[in-house]
This record gives structure tokens, sequence and C-alpha cells, in this order.
């Protein structure tokens, strides 16, 4: 019997089995064995969704740089751009807009209209540097005679306040002397 007893769930205990004792403990053992498999079975599908979930977000982040990338370089809005720029005279950026053009759509129909572009901006860039160095010795000195202006006004300025400055350092220094050279005068003034 004892060796029955050590090997069957149903405990033998004071010539009786304990049916109830036994069952309560078989109880418990299933629902600790549920609520791990429970848990196991949530990790599982949790790991599941969490690769799942960050391989599709990869896969988007993906199709949306590439989406942005043909949108930042395609062509019709490349050759606008760079004819706005020019437009406005900043013949920089728009050389900088058309290499873009020319490096990202380099067989494109508005590649080869950017090359006629281009050309024309040379040309205004060359006629407005022209224009620059002929107008240069003028501006330079009409620049120039206003800036002589400016510091001239500021240095009369400068000139009043130290005169007012000048007068007001006299007039203390006169009141710190005055007694002592009282003093070099009455000795001065006795033969």
């Amino acid at each position: 019997m004892e060796t029955h007893q050590r090997t069957h769930p149903i405990h033998y205990v004071s010539g009786c089995y304990d049916l109830e004792g036994s069952m309560a403990n078989l109880k418990e053992n299933l629902l600790l064995n549920r609520i791990i498999a429970l848990l196991v079975g949530g990790l599982i599908v949790f790991g599941i969704m969490s690769i799942t979930v960050v391989k599709t977000g990869k896969e988007q982040l993906a199709e949306m740089s590439s989406a942005l990338d043909t949108s930042l370089y395609e062509a019709g809005r490349l050759l606008d751009d760079a004819k706005a720029q020019f437009e406005s005279n900043d013949y920089t950026e728009s050389k900088a807009t058309l290499e873009k053009l020319f490096t990202n759509q380099p067989g494109s129909t508005e590649a080869a209209e950017g090359e006629t572009l281009l050309a024309t901006i040379n040309t205004a860039e060359a006629a407005s540097e022209a224009r620059w160095e002929e107008a240069l010795p003028q501006i330079k000195e009409e620049w120039s005679e206003a800036m002589a202006t400016q510091l001239r006004a500021e240095s009369e300025e400068e000139r009043v306040d130290m005169e007012a400055g000048l007068v007001k350092t006299i007039i203390q220094a006169w009141d710190d002397a005055k007694s002592e050279v009282r003093t070099e005068w009455e000795a001065e003034s006795k033969f």
C-alpha cells in the first residue's frame, strides 16, 4: 500500500483516500498551468506582432523615402525651380538646382531644356558682372563720400562731447586745486 500512496495522486490518509485535497491540488495545478500557458502564448503573439509591425514599418519607411526622393528630383519640378530662381536673379541657386536635374534626370527632356537655361544663366550672370564692374568706381566713390560724411558727423559729436567734458573736467580740477593755488598766490603776493 505504501508504494501505491507514493505514486498515486490521490492521498491515502488514516485509512481513507483524500479525494477533496487531491482535487484541490489538481485544480490548482490546472489553473497554474493555464496561467503559464496564457502568459507564454501572449508573449509569443506579442513577439510575432512586434516583428511584423517593425517589418511593415520599415517597408513603409523605405517606400516613403523612395517617393520623397522621386518627388525631390522630379525633372519638371527641378526645371521650374531653376527657372523661378533665374527670374529672381539668384543665379547660384538656379545653377545648383540645374546640377541636381542633370545628376538625377540626365536623359530627360527637362535636362535638355535645362542645358539651354544654363547657357542663358551664364550669359545673364556675365552681363550682370560686367555691369557691376562698370558701375563699381562710381558706386565706390558714392559709398566713400557717404561714409566720410557719416564719420565726420560722428567725429563732430565726439568733439562736442569732449569739449563739454573738458569744461567739466577743468571745473572739477579747479575745485580740487583752488585752495592750493590760493596758498601759492598768497605766498607770492607777500613781497
